[in-house]
């Protein structure tokens, strides 16, 4: 699902105009990109936790050149899923082996 499809999926279910949803689908798309750049944490409850960690730089090596790379420091974001979404996800697994 892409984000315009989310935001007609959104129109339907809240009965709005299209434009309205893709209006706050972007908004909070905006909000938890700034939280993000602050390093905050997002905790979305039954869905999931977001946070950005600072990676350190590092040298590497290019193996066709033998040239030496420099990487710099830079954030990366990390995505952990919650228990209950995990388990919403696995339910049909679950029952299948009950079943068999």
């Amino acid at each position: 699902m892409n984000k315009n499809q989310l935001s007609k999926k959104l129109s339907l279910v809240m009965d709005i105009p299209k434009t309205y949803s893709d209006q706050i689908i972007n908004n909070v798309f905006a909000i938890m990109r700034t939280a993000l750049k602050e390093e905050k944490r997002i905790t979305i409850l039954d869905f999931a936790t977001f946070t950005v960690k600072k990676r350190k730089g590092r040298k590497i090596r290019d193996i066709t050149t033998d040239e030496t790379i420099n990487v710099p420091d830079f954030y990366e974001l990390r995505i952990k899923a919650s228990n209950s979404l995990k388990e919403y996800l696995n339910e049909d697994l679950s029952k299948n082996i009950i079943e068999d």
